[in-house]
């Protein structure tokens, strides 16, 4: 079955997580000089470093809010069962 419960929704926040990390990398880049990298501009937003700090947290919390909810994909899928969810979540 390979999931989809979500309609593979999940995987979004991936992507916001990881938008955030390259925010966070960039954070000092200055408008007027981007980082060219990969046919991209990076440009910085000019965060505080607790703000920084603060968003690196965020990031870390949405690839585990990911992480949970594919592995309860899976289980309400028929891929896994729930006492696989509970393991791989550390419910106890």
């Amino acid at each position: 079955m390979s999931g989809c419960h979500f309609d593979y929704d999940d995987s979004r926040l991936d992507y916001l997580a990881e938008q955030l990390e390259q925010d966070i990398t960039y954070n000092e880049v200055p408008w007027d000089n981007p980082v060219k990298k990969d046919d991209e501009e990076y440009y910085g937003v000019q965060l505080e470093t607790k703000t920084i700090e603060y968003l690196k947290g965020v990031a870390g919390q949405l690839r585990e809010l990911r992480r949970v909810l594919h592995e309860y994909d899976y289980a309400v899928s028929g891929d896994t069962c729930e006492k696989t969810f509970q393991e791989r979540v550390g419910i106890k």
